[in-house]
């Protein structure tokens, strides 16, 4: 665990994928994930319109000092039932003609719970007023260092949310950089913040990219960075004890030092989704910087991926053409996550982020910084592997 704090690795958290054609990507419901007729096939995927419907009503919908739009995007079940989201920068309402609002700086983290049983987005939390908001966490306005937000999950009866700290880095829309990591504690069912503490961040891992409890155990996904693409790490802490020691996987076992893990999966984004489907775990993830296809990777444990077949899914149709990192006003998405509580059998709810280079388009039209939602159905009747 982090006591002296080593930066290194530095991960673009924006960066993650972008856009070409619209719909799933030619061949997918025939593709079959490296294990054999034991993987979850993915037979669709398709816009998961109800749910983009309930955010674009709650969005357009935004009064003072409430969410209009915002990416980051990551969903945490409660214990009475409601779901929290994590949104990074977070731009307010109101909404006016067009989806326009008003120009303002964006706050760095805030948190829309919405009702656990309609998925119906209900509320918007920050500090501060409507006409002063803060961040959950960090300081006010474009001070920094700032957090943005990263996974969050209910252990021992707190909200932990793993939260980025960013510095600025250089000029433009990506002039930035993640510079360690934190963990915040919010208490329940106020979800105000109680304490944030340093956890590990000193060998060039982002992690708190993805939180998943399996048995006695909780998962925790990260990021590193070595040219020329992004790898995926896993870590594990006893349920209960989240911010206490973990464990590394080292590609064959578990070890106490950090230093030791190793990737479990190359040429993943800056954030990626896990979640388990028909007994089988599922790795959702784009390119690691800026491509427009979204993929999947299936293994029998959570950290199984090493090797696993890379299966295009889907291809996001917003920003044509590509991506142009020098062009003012290219349109680009990045950023998976999954949100199993919301998943009907067989299939995967997940979302990506929209964005783009001139924020010029966010305040013409805040649904350009909106995510989309995507339902990932897989074929019926599979058994788990044994």
């Amino acid at each position: 665990m982090r006591r002296s704090r080593v930066y290194g690795g530095l991960i673009a958290l924006i960066v993650g994928s972008t856009t070409v054609a619209a719909g799933p990507a030619t061949g997918a419901g025939a593709n079959v994930a490296a294990g054999g007729g034991c993987a979850p096939v993915v037979t669709a995927a398709r816009p998961a319109v109800g749910l983009q419907q309930k955010w674009a009503h709650f969005g357009d919908g935004a009064g003072a000092g409430e969410w209009a739009g915002g990416d980051g995007t990551y969903s945490t079940p409660l214990p009475d039932g409601r779901t929290a989201w994590l949104f990074n920068d977070t731009f307010l309402g109101p909404v006016g003609p067009g989806r326009s609002i008003t120009p303002h700086a964006p706050v760095h983290n805030t948190i829309v719970t919405a009702d656990g049983r309609s998925d119906r987005p209900t509320g918007t939390i920050l500090r501060g007023t409507a006409e002063n908001p803060l961040p959950i966490v960090g300081p006010a306005g474009t001070d920094e260092p700032w957090y943005w937000n990263g996974d969050g999950i209910v252990d021992g009866g707190k909200l932990y949310v793993f939260e980025f700290q960013q510095r600025t880095a250089g000029e433009g829309h990506f002039g930035f950089e993640w510079i360690g990591t934190d963990l915040a504690s919010l208490s329940l069912p106020d979800l105000r913040l109680r304490e944030v503490t340093p956890t590990y961040d000193g060998h060039g891992i982002q992690w708190g990219v993805e939180l998943l409890r399996v048995g006695g155990y909780i998962y925790i996904y990260g990021t590193g960075a070595e040219w020329p693409g992004k790898q995926a790490h896993v870590a594990r802490a006893r349920a209960g004890h989240l911010d206490g020691a973990w464990e590394f996987y080292t590609g064959s076992g578990w070890s106490p030092n950090e230093a030791d893990s190793v990737s479990i999966l190359d040429e993943v984004g800056s954030s990626y989704g896990v979640a388990e489907v028909q007994g089988r775990y599922v790795l959702v993830t784009t390119d690691s910087y800026l491509g427009s296809e979204i993929y999947v990777h299936t293994a029998s444990t959570p950290f199984g991926f090493a090797g696993t077949e890379r299966v295009p899914v889907y291809d996001t149709p917003e920003g044509q053409p590509e991506f142009d990192a020098d062009a003012d006003g290219d349109i680009y998405t990045y950023n998976v996550a999954v949100h199993p509580t919301m998943s009907a059998r067989n299939s995967l709810v997940v979302s990506y982020n929209v964005n783009s280079t001139s924020i010029a388009d966010l305040y013409g039209d805040i649904s350009n910084n909106r995510a989309r939602y995507l339902d990932l159905r897989f074929a019926p009747g599979h058994r788990p592997c044994r």
